[in-house]
This record gives C-alpha cells, structure tokens and sequence, in this order.
C-alpha cells in the first residue's frame, strides 16, 4: 500500500459519504436521529457539496504532486483529520448524536485512514 492509495481510498470514501448526503439526506438524518426537515435537506446537500469538493482533492492530490510533495501535505492533512476525529468524539460523548455501531465505525476507519497516512508518510 502506498501513500498515494491511502489518499486515493480516503477519496473515495468521502465521495461515498458525499453521495449519501446528496441522494439519501433522509437517510442520513435518520442514521443520526435528527428530524428530516426541508432545511436539513438542503443543509444535507451543501454539506455534501463540500464532501464532493475535499473528496476530489483527496483523489487527485497523487497526480497533482510529487512523492516527496504529497508527504509533506499529509501532516496537515492530518492534523484535519485529528480535528474531525475529536469533533466526532465530542458529538457522541455529549450526545448530540447517539452512540452506535455507525458512529464507531466512523470513529475506528477515521483512526484507521489517520495511522495509515502518518505510517505511510514517514515510509
């Protein structure tokens, strides 16, 4: 596995959340107990919008630079991702979004693309 892969899985993984955002928004709201209003739609599809547009950067960051230039993009991109990670932890420790198997699922593949790209990086 490369570090170019890592970021190229990362990618895709958010284009699949960005999907989700965009052609199931119910779905997503009811995944974290949230009424599934028109405003959350909206909501939904822009936010997802925004996961379309990092997700490409994602995937195309390998094309886009050097070897040595993507590893220097990853600790920032990292830090994000501790950012997102903490975020995640926040929402589910005050219960803003309830505590299930999804959630920590999310949380356990967020470590897992975090160990993946720092090992990844320093090869």
């Amino acid at each position: 596995m490369t570090l170019s892969l890592v970021y190229r899985l990362n990618g895709l993984i958010g284009l699949i959340w960005a999907g989700s955002m965009w052609l199931t928004p119910e779905m997503m709201a009811d995944q974290f107990q949230f009424e599934s209003t028109p405003d959350m739609v909206t909501m939904g599809q822009y936010l997802g919008t925004t996961m379309l547009f990092v997700s490409v950067m994602f995937l195309m960051l390998p094309n886009w630079t050097s070897a040595e230039q993507l590893k220097k993009a990853t600790m920032p991109l990292i830090l994000l991702q501790v950012f997102y990670l903490l975020v995640q932890l926040f929402h589910i420790s005050t219960e803003a979004i309830p505590s299930g198997g999804m959630q920590y699922f999310g949380v356990g593949l967020t470590i897992v693309f975090i160990l993946l790209f720092y090992w990844k990086s320093r090869s």
